[in-house]
């Protein structure tokens, strides 16, 4: 059997992804992810062995987790068409438990930090720093931290098709009241 990526096809996949309700950002990464496979299929067959060099030539070009992030989009297609015999496993990452220190602020950094806002002037800075440095929040997060949010004491969260409770520590609930006022 000769298995070939069609327009069709692609279009049929990004239906069935459309229905699986996957967010826009989402739809759009797959659609470039197995837009280069079917680029680099080009008119072979596809199999096991083309999708293990491409494994191959996105491990010479891009990071691991890039590179898994873009054989999770192939591998999605492919058990899309029922052609499971063709995925491939990604590539093992060594997770870190712990973030290293070099990553985070010091408490000499983060006071350092809280008194340049504070000195500034600018309450509303020295508050989102707070929330931030408090909560452990993206900044994406931060449209979270409604009014309602900050006399409830929590936040929930909801990022990335995950749902979390943030919780407002009683010092940071009792300075976002005050500048509500």
């Amino acid at each position: 059997m000769r298995r070939k990526i069609t327009a069709r096809q692609l279009q049929a996949f990004e239906r069935h992804l459309q229905a699986e309700e996957k967010s826009a950002a989402t739809l759009e990464k797959y659609r470039r992810d197995v837009a280069a496979f079917a680029r680099f299929a080009a008119n072979e067959t596809v199999d096991k062995a083309l999708t293990v060099r491409y494994k191959a030539q996105l491990a010479s070009r891009y990071a691991v987790a890039s590179a898994n992030s873009m054989l999770a989009a192939v591998n999605a297609f492919l058990r899309f068409m029922e052609w499971t015999d063709c995925c491939v496993r990604q590539f093992n990452v060594q997770r870190n438990t712990f973030s290293s220190a070099e990553r985070e602020l010091t408490k000499a950094e983060y006071l350092r930090l809280i008194n340049a806002a504070g000195q500034s002037g600018n309450r509303r800075l020295f508050l989102l720093l707070q929330t931030l440095c408090a909560t452990g929040m993206r900044v994406s997060e931060l449209p979270f931290i409604t009014a309602e949010a900050v006399r409830r004491g929590e936040a929930t969260v909801t990022c990335k098709n995950k749902t979390r409770t943030v919780f407002l520590v009683r010092e940071l609930q009792k300075q976002l009241l005050k500048y509500m006022r």
